[in-house]
């Protein structure tokens, strides 16, 4: 980017057919694959792409050490990699040969400047639905948005930080974040989501506790919702296994810490109140989290409940709010007050908009938000030098239908979420229109409403709701077993249990009757990037999933609730 490249990022999780779209479509030159996916993609993608003139193979950052799958091969031997031979017309070398080679023939580029509308990343998104779209980002909108993030302030590193970088540089969200540490000269120490904490499979059986987060122990992280759930899921079975009163008084600790009765008395209750500091920093210091000063979530919606046990009990929580197409911030929130403002502290919105973005709301009658309502709801539009002016690559009806020019000469992104303007002018996203059935009765239901209350439901670790517009039994839902094993969630779940444990808890949510599942079945399949049921930011593929429970004798079969055959 810094010499005027433009980059193209594509997730081996969305499959090949995925990937030869999106080099064949951008005629991508040079290559950039993990070594563990080399042999695999050889013939498969790399052989197809007649574009390309160079592959460089990187050493892969995880190792399996048992045989839950993924990768086997992390490095190339010398005797492999000098045996890599071209493949079409494309040269192939690893990355330490095409450092050595560089530093053999280095030109030196010059000072390079380049222009606002210049293009500096072609990424392409994780697409629930059909082949994935190259969202267009000019140098202009990346360096907009970062430089809100260091103007607006709560969030912004400081060159002390030390911040975790484990997901996706192909993730608009982890890009941002990595970018702006680099210009405000923070350190960033790399693991990975499935070593990012103790119990995980994929941990080396000589130090099975020796997780990324305790080794480094940062000051600063991002995470996508999944990661909190599984952390605040985890953090409660630990405190479950704690005996005597070592585990009553840590349990009371993080109860107290959310405001809630601490479940102790007598001396115990005296303990807690001299030891509360001490007991939560020793819960924070055996996940490695003890150095932490704040948290940022975005990715997905994040639900109230696990931002306020993780910001309680862990470190603040700020929640942002974007997209690929807004360069992947267009509003977060202020854990701290600053620039002489007070910082909505609340939970459960996702902040004031940052200073290169406009956000407006357009009325949905069909779902009887209006923007006349008090407080204004409706369908969130957004504006400004983060937005792409471009849109999708080579797409110009899809681009059109989502990035709209509007009479005051502005490009508008419809986002298809609906928010609402708050009081203290934080936006809170409350629905998705893209995500709705209309059931028999008229009423409109959001699918990825009701997948986020069930997952504050004890022994769901991951879900996916299905429902049909003429069904009249309602809702359906499929629970996964977590990709650390159902020990993660206290066991696998009985499904008549579960069933009436999540009714009672939505009902406690405050969700109608018709938004609650009428039956539920569980699965022991792990939902993983690899099988392409969730993506690289562990969001569900909605359509994948569908496909994949929708077989003769499968779940949704058992359930009495097959889609028909497309």
């Amino acid at each position: 980017m810094q010499v005027g490249l433009p980059i193209t990022t594509v997730y081996t999780t969305l499959g090949h057919e995925a990937m030869l779209h999106g080099l064949n479509e951008t005629q991508a030159k040079v290559l950039f694959v993990d070594w563990a996916q080399y042999d695999v993609l050889k013939q498969s993608v790399m052989s197809k792409c007649p574009a390309l003139l160079h592959i460089v193979a990187i050493g892969s950052a995880l190792i399996p050490l048992n045989t839950v799958g993924g990768v086997t091969k992390a490095f190339p031997t010398p005797q492999e990699a000098s045996a890599m031979a071209k493949i079409g017309q494309a040269s192939t070398t690893t990355l330490e040969g095409l450092i050595a080679a560089g530093s053999k023939d280095a030109t030196d580029l010059g000072p390079f400047r380049p222009t606002e509308q210049e293009v500096a990343i072609i990424m392409y998104t994780s697409g629930s639905t059909g082949l994935p779209k190259g969202v267009v980002l000019s140098h202009l909108n990346f360096v907009s948005v970062v430089a809100s993030v260091i103007a607006q302030g709560a969030v912004a590193p400081f060159a002390a930080d030390t911040y975790i970088g484990y997901l996706p540089l192909a993730h608009i969200f982890e890009l941002l974040v990595e970018t702006t540490c680099l210009c405000q000269g923070a350190a960033i120490g790399y693991g990975h989501a499935r070593t990012l904490t103790s119990g995980s499979p994929y941990m080396h059986p000589k130090d099975p506790e020796g997780s990324d987060l305790l080794m480094l122990r940062p000051t600063m992280m991002a995470a996508v919702p999944a990661i909190l759930d599984s952390i605040k899921t985890g953090l409660n079975m630990k405190l479950t296994k704690v005996p005597g009163l070592k585990g009553e008084l840590a349990r009371g600790a993080v109860n107290k810490a959310q405001g809630l009765p601490s479940g102790v008395g007598g001396l115990a209750s005296c303990l807690l109140d001299c030891l509360q500091g001490t007991l939560l920093h020793k819960v924070r210091s055996q996940l490695g989290l003890e150095n932490l000063r704040c948290m940022i979530s975005g990715g997905a919606p994040l639900s109230p409940e696990t931002q306020e046990f993780v910001s309680t009990v862990i470190a603040p929580v700020a929640q942002g709010y974007g997209a690929t197409e807004t360069a992947g911030c267009a509003t977060v929130q202020e854990t701290i007050s600053c620039g002489g403002r007070a910082a909505d502290q609340s939970f459960g919105h996702v902040g004031a908009i940052q200073p290169a973005s406009e956000i407006k709301l357009i009325s949905v009658p069909d779902m009887g938000y209006k923007v006349t309502d008090s407080p204004p709801r409706g369908e969130i539009l957004i504006s400004g030098n983060n937005v792409s002016q471009t849109g999708y690559y080579k797409m110009p009806e899809k681009s059109a239908e989502d990035f709209v020019r509007h009479s005051d000469g502005k490009i508008w992104f419809h986002t298809g979420d609906i928010g609402v303007v708050m009081e203290t002018g934080v936006l809170k996203i409350i629905d998705r229109k893209k995500d709705l059935i209309k059931l028999t009765g008229g009423e409109y239901v959001s699918l990825g409403k009701v997948e986020a209350a069930l997952k504050q439901v004890p022994g769901i670790g991951a879900v996916v709701v299905f429902a049909l517009s003429d069904k009249d039994q309602g809702w359906v839902a499929v629970v996964s077993q977590p990709d650390k094993g159902w020990e993660f969630v206290g066991g696998r779940p009985d499904e008549t249990a579960l069933l009436k444990s999540l009714s009672e808890k939505l009902k406690e949510m405050g969700l109608a009757k018709f938004e609650i599942p009428g039956k539920v079945k569980v699965d022991d399949t792990m939902w993983t990037p690899e099988t392409g049921l969730v993506t690289a930011s562990l969001k569900v593929q909605r359509n994948p999933l569908r496909e994949h429970y929708n077989k003769p004798g499968g779940p949704l079969d058992q359930m009495s609730y097959r889609f028909p055959e497309v």
